[in-house]
């Protein structure tokens, strides 16, 4: 086993895909071992409170430990969307932040169901700390937020090129003009660009406010795709459209909700 190249050993274990395979690879040899376990924590699904707890008992903190192998993480919610709160929104995610914050090789984050209260997203966001920096991929599903703090959360995703939103469900607050200025200030200049997928109608005028909030990036994305589009609904997003200039490469609007 050690006269074979560490490059054609590599690539022998790239094409194994199942998990329990990978975790038979580990156990071969220490030259295995390295490449299998990039493989089996590349993506990472923290469902509930207990199994972002579970990880954090089991796995050491570090910039170099098994935290930075992770390339695709998922918060997600394993019971239905009701109106009843989620771990994301009682978690403040503090005493996992070490944790969190190891996670140097972060690329691809995906939320669902989570309702964004300002306060709680500006304790998440220091939680992860560096670690959002190399994000390039963010799928938002199934959340409640304001438009200005969906916009204050996007814009701390410096590298971002690609944008999933689906199911997004706006929420306006009862409080002051003074906390509209305050999260304006919070946005980061940022220019997201890449690919724009958005999949919902924008039934009222707080729906179209998550675009015109977007709109404050400055976005240059190359592509935008709307779906599930009304047929009159279309001029909703156009804003959003010319505020991306001359990057817009591609624009694609599937009309019904089966896209027809």
């Amino acid at each position: 086993m050690s006269k074979l190249p560490q490059e054609l050993v590599d690539r022998i274990i790239d094409q194994v895909h199942d998990r329990k395979s990978l975790k038979a690879c580990c156990l071969v040899c220490s030259q295995w071992s390295v490449r299998s376990r990039k493989h089996l924590f590349a993506r990472v699904e923290f469902a509930d409170v207990e199994d972002l707890q579970r990880w954090c008992a089991r796995i050491h903190p570090g910039p170099s430990g098994l935290s930075s192998l992770v390339e695709d993480l998922s918060l997600s919610e394993c019971i239905p969307p009701v109106f009843i709160p989620s771990w994301l929104d009682l978690y403040d995610f503090s005493d996992a932040a070490p944790h969190l914050q190891s996670f140097s090789g972060l690329r691809v984050l995906k939320i669902w169901r989570w309702r964004m209260s300002t306060d709680r997203v500006s304790l998440k966001l220091h939680s992860f700390g560096s670690s959002l920096e190399n994000v390039t991929h963010l799928v938002l599903r199934d959340v409640s937020v304001h438009p200005l703090t969906l916009a204050m959360f996007v814009s701390h995703f410096p590298r971002l090129d690609d944008l999933s939103l689906f199911g997004i469900h706006p929420v306006m607050f009862d409080g002051t003009d003074d906390l509209h200025r305050r999260l304006r200030a919070d946005i980061v200049q940022t220019h997201p660009g890449g690919k724009l997928s958005v999949a919902h109608r924008p039934t009222d005028r707080s729906q179209k406010g998550v675009f015109e909030a977007i709109t404050l990036l400055e976005p240059r994305f190359q592509k935008i795709v709307l779906t599930d589009i009304d047929y009159d609904e279309w001029r909703d997003y156009w804003p959003l459209v010319e505020a991306c200039g001359g990057s817009l490469e591609e624009l694609k609007i599937l009309v019904g909700t089966m896209g027809e």
